[in-house]
């Protein structure tokens, strides 16, 4: 009985947080597969990271431009511990839309032209990504037009 009233008085400050954990979470799924990205041609560019920044500062995440550069530190320690991709894009399946998702893999191809250059490592790290978060070929490829027509953030 005592076990019992514990795990609920648990279960209810979990809830409590749960949103504020929830978004945090969130940023730190963001930033990884960003930084995934970034450093799939083994070089992370001045470029790459202010694209990233700009981005993260742009979602709903209440980060400002120093909380975006905190978490992607954060992010480079999470990522260098982690055994791949799954976790990350599994997460973000589990919390954005699929609308939202499209948007995350136009932001990825933003990051690879923010060097002017697509290298064939970053190609294929955002096609590995695009599939694990179940975005179609067509959206894609769709990204990767809209990336390239817009100007740079």
């Amino acid at each position: 009985m005592a076990f019992k009233w514990l795990e609920k008085l648990t279960q209810l400050g979990e809830s409590a947080s749960d949103k504020g954990n929830d978004r945090d979470e969130l940023g730190m799924t963001l930033a990884v597969l960003m930084l995934e990205v970034a450093k799939s041609d083994f070089e992370e560019s001045k470029s790459e990271i202010e694209t990233m920044t700009a981005w993260l500062d742009k979602q709903d995440l209440g980060l400002t431009s120093e909380d975006a550069n905190q978490l992607l530190d954060c992010a480079r320690n999470e990522q260098a511990g982690s055994a791949g991709l799954f976790e990350f894009t599994r997460r973000a399946c589990e919390s954005m839309s699929m609308r939202e998702r499209v948007q995350l893999v136009e932001q990825f191809w933003r990051i690879a032209y923010a060097d002017g250059v697509i290298d064939k490592y970053e190609e294929a790290a955002i096609r590995k990504a695009s599939e694990l978060l179940y975005v179609s070929h067509s959206d894609f490829i769709r990204a990767k037009f809209a990336a390239k027509a817009s100007p740079p953030e």
